[in-house]
């Protein structure tokens, strides 16, 4: 991965073109703000995410979705950890 230090202003006006270029090129950008680092901005390689839709998408899920759903056309609504021990206790 090559390191290169740029200008907040640099970023703000080519951050479209900049994280293409990243991508491509592996590169990690160090941004500057009056000379001194804030912050750094790295590509995400495609390959290392894991894409775990199938995973989480299950039939068990979706039901749960669904009746989730359902409740709140009637405004059953629950708090989040109602909903958690409701719908996810196996999880």
């Amino acid at each position: 991965m090559t390191t290169e230090l740029i200008s907040l202003n640099e970023y703000r006006k080519n951050i479209s073109s900049l994280w293409k270029k990243a991508q491509e090129k592996n590169i990690k950008y160090i941004i500057l703000s009056h000379s001194r680092p804030i912050f750094e901005v790295n590509p995400i390689n495609s390959n290392e995410v894991k894409d775990d839709w199938d995973i989480q998408y299950t039939e068990k899920n979706h039901k749960a979705w669904l009746k989730a759903k359902e409740e709140l056309e009637k405004w059953e609504t629950l708090s989040i950890d109602d909903l958690k021990s409701k719908y996810f206790k196996n999880v």
